[in-house]
């Protein structure tokens, strides 16, 4: 009898807001990363996640972060993936504890994270995420009209008609201002529409938004693997546009289902967004 010995592969998984990913160390591993994001996301047969994040060497950061989606397709950027990354490069010694200004190589370019530490655990931490991108062609998207310099898609659906004011923030971003609390919005409905709507040549992320005057109310619809609980690139794209219509000074706090975001924009174009980090578990995955 010929015994199939059994491929496995080890992983951590994070949370950052509720934003979960699964996380593995990929150096000197050579697999087909979208079907294992596909696989090992699955909450019915897999771990169950938002996707999967896997750590690589680079020579230009301190390492490099390849992302993926929970339908298998790759991504450039994540914010709250990103910062999830600091903690799990420290779990698998790649760098230091208390290492300060830990930069980290995406799609979106180099990321820089300035971690913070109760009793030696880093439990959150600050994303300089760039400068936003309001230039249509590179976001992209196909406007109906510039207001503010802010590329305007006018989405209409039976008897619904959103103004989506667009952005990139590491993937392309557009937002809602509703008047309708957002948790009575059918995201579960419109947001796959939205995500594939013509405009969108590469697709969209989508957020809805209650601006409230302590801190804005959230709900995202995240390309390739639909409701998230937070999105660390759609707070990001929320505050940059939301300062852009002079909605707010310095600092805009949101509220996710999974929990709180912050922003902080000032002369400096680029956005800081901090966030919690939370530590799930970890295991071996059957890769069979």
């Amino acid at each position: 009898m010929i015994v199939k010995q059994m491929q496995t592969i080890k992983f951590s998984k994070y949370t950052g807001a509720g934003n979960n990913y699964i996380y593995v160390d990929g150096r000197e591993k050579n697999y087909n990363w979208n079907d294992l994001a596909k696989s090992i996301s699955d909450k019915n047969f897999g771990i169950g996640s938002d996707g999967l994040i896997v750590l690589d060497k680079s020579e230009i950061a301190d390492f490099e972060m390849i992302m993926f989606n929970a339908d298998g397709s790759e991504g450039e950027m994540c914010g709250n993936g990103v910062r999830c990354m600091a903690r799990f490069a420290e779990e698998v010694e790649v760098i230091k504890p208390n290492k300060g200004n830990i930069k980290v190589a995406t799609k979106a370019g180099i990321k820089v994270i300035n971690p913070y530490y109760e009793n030696n655990i880093m439990t959150k931490a600050s994303v300089d995420m760039g400068s936003p991108i309001f230039d249509a062609t590179k976001i992209p998207v196909l406007p109906d009209t510039i207001e503010n310099d802010i590329p305007i898609v006018n989405f209409k659906y039976n008897d619904l008609s959103l103004k989506l004011y667009c952005v990139n923030t590491g993937v392309p971003h557009c937002i809602a201002y509703i008047d309708e609390p957002v948790y009575n919005f059918d995201l579960e409905k419109i947001g796959p529409l939205v995500e594939k709507y013509e405009k969108f040549p590469q697709g969209v992320n989508f957020e809805i938004v209650n601006k409230k005057e302590d801190k804005y109310i959230v709900r995202v619809w995240e390309r390739g693997s639909g409701i998230t609980l937070a999105c660390g690139t759609g707070a990001t794209a929320v505050a940059a546009i939301s300062k852009k219509l002079n909605l707010f000074d310095d600092v805009l706090d949101m509220n996710f289902p999974g929990g709180d975001l912050s922003c902080t924009c000032s002369t400096n174009p680029s956005i800081n967004m901090e966030g919690p980090i939370e530590y799930i578990g970890s295991g071996t995955y059957n890769l069979n």
